[in-house]
């Protein structure tokens, strides 16, 4: 019996002991999460901009102006220096990319030079914001189309910490960048030219959905947003399915990708027309294109074919055998 209860008594120790260094696990985890989750949220500056994107329409030789806000909604000042810079988008995904320090946009697009601020550096106080009025000097000679600006504050905020040894303090700096867009349109002839540089899908399908691709091709001077269908068709020229081109712009001499899906999974047979039509520019200008798609399920048709061969042949057999 004693032997018994000094087992006992041992396994309730091993028991305790290991509830113990669970606790101070458990313990010690969520101290090292709340300083992670503590100097992560300290490390982002809460930095927005308003408008974040915005259009003008100017005539050769005017004088114009824009007004942009920036906000900082941190518990601390922040300071930054503002910045002007071209940008243009070449990607098919629309993205903008910056032009700056010795790259050069085309002068066809170019308005960097045509931007006063009034200062290039601010500090904005805490959830305050400081307004900023960007004046616009349009050459006399300017041409008809598009430029685009991009006006970027970039922030700089050192946080700083106690060192171990006395008057020694350790640092690091977090920055931040942010974009207000201006699209300046002059006024003026203005080429409006798309097209249609790809609208495809495989010409065979065995069963539903499509997957269309389609990519349009800006040769105009200013961005446009094509609004367009694509139609689905039977052979009797009756539609079937249809889906809208998701609208987004499209820059000079820039491609943009779209990419739809059509018909069902099952239940589709035969030679099928896909129709694109799509308008852009400010006359509604027409993009047009289609293509044929043949659809057939040949394994199933396959399978129905050699079960009712096999049946025949079945029935041939019983009808001999029993002659």
């Amino acid at each position: 019996t004693t032997e018994l209860d000094i087992r006992l008594c041992r396994r309730s120790n091993m028991k305790k002991k290991r509830n113990v260094i669970f606790i101070i696990i458990i313990i010690f985890i969520t101290i090292i999460t709340l300083r992670f989750d503590r100097v992560f949220a300290q490390s982002v500056l809460p930095l927005t901009v308003a408008p974040a994107r915005q259009e003008i329409s100017v005539n050769p030789g005017d004088d114009s102006a824009v007004n942009i806000r920036f906000y900082n909604l941190s518990e601390s000042p922040v300071s930054g220096i503002v910045r002007v810079a071209d940008f243009i988008v070449n990607n098919s995904q629309g993205a903008p990319i910056i032009i700056e320090g010795n790259k050069q946009v085309s002068s066809r697009f170019s308005a960097q030079n045509w931007i006063t601020i009034p200062y290039d550096q601010i500090t904005i106080a805490v959830k305050d914001k400081v307004l900023l009025q960007a004046k616009i000097k349009v050459p006399s000679d300017a041409h008809a189309g598009g430029r685009y600006i991009a006006i970027s504050f970039e922030s700089i905020r050192s946080t700083l910490k106690e060192g171990r040894a006395a008057g020694k303090r350790a640092g690091a700096d977090i920055s931040s960048r942010i974009f207000s867009l201006i699209y300046i349109k002059v006024n003026g002839s203005i080429s409006e030219k798309a097209i249609i540089s790809r609208f495809f899908t495989p010409n065979f399908y065995e069963y539903g959905p499509l997957k269309i691709e389609t990519q349009i091709f800006n040769r105009g001077d200013y961005h446009i947003r094509p609004r367009g269908v694509i139609t689905m068709s039977n052979i009797f020229d009756t539609p079937v399915d249809q889906d809208s081109l998701k609208e987004g712009n499209i820059f000079p001499d820039a491609i943009r990708n779209y990419e739809n899906r059509l018909g069902k999974r099952y239940l589709m047979i035969g030679r099928y027309k896909l129709t694109l039509a799509a308008s852009y520019g400010e006359k509604g200008q027409m993009l047009e294109s289609f293509t044929y798609v043949w659809i057939f399920p040949w394994k199933i048709a396959l399978i129905i074919i050699l079960t009712i061969i096999l049946i025949i042949f079945m029935i041939k057999k019983y009808y001999k055998m029993k002659l």
